[in-house]
């Protein structure tokens, strides 16, 4: 019975953590040009995209968002250069 009621108690701390808003951040899976990017205070959804850079093939998403939530941080401007695995965007996940 005690090891049912310990597994219980560290499965609800689990499930409250999980709703807690965790900061997520993003990097670049590109290098090049920012073509766009997201505004801070935007709200996003998983799957969106946070910042293109141009290529040859024209614009490209370098991040997607990967979490529901609001745009914290934008590390890049339009027109500035960003390297691979260069972090660009931070969210605040729901």
């Amino acid at each position: 019975m005690k090891r049912v009621v310990l597994a219980l108690a560290a499965l609800g701390i689990l499930s409250v953590n999980s709703v807690m808003a965790a900061p997520v951040s993003y990097q670049s899976v590109l290098t090049g040009k920012v073509a766009s990017t997201v505004s801070v205070g935007s709200a996003v959804t998983e799957g969106q995209t946070l910042v293109t850079v141009e290529t040859l093939a024209g614009p490209m998403a370098a991040a997607k968002s990967t979490v529901t939530g609001t745009v914290t941080a934008v590390n890049v401007t339009v027109g500035s250069d960003v390297s691979r695995d260069q972090i660009v965007v931070t969210v605040e996940s729901k």
